[in-house]
């Protein structure tokens, strides 16, 4: 019963930096899939995708270029070129087997 607890223990100190570890591995995943998928006529849109740390548990991946909304989803005129829901939603896979891999380490 010992050893149980004991693993128990070293397990649930080592979660949330197991998470933090299968986020970033999800977050740089899912910013080349942004980068591949993105529409190029400069490659500006392409480029300014960025991945920011806010905390631990927290990443934004964005851009601040205006007129990316217009490329994911379109306007009146033009159909969009969709390249970040794609690139997230191929992220949720790689989520559960990075992180089910890093917690399967710890015990």
């Amino acid at each position: 019963m010992a050893k149980l607890v004991s693993r128990l223990r070293v397990i649930a100190e080592g979660a949330d930096e197991a998470l933090s570890l299968a986020l970033h591995d999800t977050a740089n995943f899912i910013l080349i899939l942004i980068r591949a998928y993105a529409p190029v006529d400069t490659g500006f849109l392409r480029d300014s995708y960025q991945k920011e740390s806010i905390s631990l548990l927290h990443i934004l991946i964005g851009t601040m270029v205006n007129y990316s909304i217009f490329q994911e989803y379109g306007t009146s005129r033009q159909s969009g070129t969709p390249h970040v829901t794609p690139a997230f939603m191929a992220g949720e896979t790689i989520f559960r087997e990075s992180l089910a891999a890093r917690m399967w380490s710890l015990g």
